[in-house]
């Protein structure tokens, strides 16, 4: 079919740009702020920017500091390890004289604290069953009938715990000391005051010490024997050799 005269050519349709994606002020400075580094330390009219890398710069020796502190609170306490002792108990009769009950079976572990006044963590125990009096039929009397030792571990050993050397003001002190500390025996704690010499002994210290203490206190009657009474105040005095105790890895 032959196009008229006012017939006009059909033009192809023009295809128009995308348009650019309009994003609102807020937005577009929300997005641009997000760009911007981290600023640290800003101050007015001056602003500090802080790249990762010098932030790792200045971390890295504040983490090392707190690492040293933290390896220093774990290092090792001086401890010191009984080697050899004896405990003497002085038993006054009445009405005069007096005799002894001696055992070596004391054993024990310190851990000494770095203050005045010097605290000393762990124990010294004594094996009751141990103590001899030179007389077999008063040692079974004492044992049975005063410290009950059959009523089981609660009275089977004295310990000693809770040490405080009033004029010692470290670990490395030597010389004579005024002490408290907590005593268990025939089941019952009481707090406990005496006197303590401290000595160099090779490697070692040589400690000897004192006290008296109430039997009544511990719930303990005073014995009697054929008619011969004890007083209730008795002294104990108490000596032992310590060696540094063995660390962890076995060394001293």
């Amino acid at each position: 079919m032959s196009p008229g005269p006012n017939d006009r050519p059909i033009e192809p349709p023009t295809l128009k740009k995308p348009s650019t994606l309009s994003i609102p002020g807020r937005l577009r400075r929300t997005t641009r702020r997000a760009r911007e580094p981290v600023r640290f330390g800003a101050r007015k009219g001056r602003t500090r920017f802080v790249s990762a890398q010098s932030s790792a710069r200045w971390l890295a020796p504040v983490l090392v500091t707190l690492g040293c502190l933290g390896g220093a609170t774990g290092a090792e306490t001086p401890g010191w390890e009984v080697t050899r002792g004896e405990v003497r108990i002085v038993l006054p009769l009445k009405p005069g004289g007096a005799f002894e009950g001696k055992t070596t079976a004391l054993t024990g572990h310190l851990v000494l604290g770095p203050v005045k006044p010097l605290a000393l963590d762990g124990a010294l125990e004594v094996d009751l069953a141990t103590i001899d009096t030179g007389v077999a039929l008063r040692n079974r009397h004492m044992r049975e009938n005063y410290l009950e030792l059959q009523k089981g571990q609660l009275f089977e050993k004295a310990r000693l715990t809770e040490l405080r050397l009033a004029e010692a003001d470290g670990p490395e002190f030597r010389g004579r000391t005024g002490f408290t500390a907590t005593l268990l025996v025939h089941g019952t704690p009481q707090p406990i005051s005496g006197s303590a010499e401290i000595r160099p002994a090779g490697t070692g210290v040589r400690v000897a010490a004192e006290f008296l203490l109430s039997l009544s206190d511990f719930g303990i009657a005073p014995p009697e024997y054929f008619g011969v009474g004890v007083g209730n105040r008795i002294m104990v005095k108490v000596s032992f050799s310590a060696a540094p105790a063995a660390a962890p890895g076995g060394t001293r």
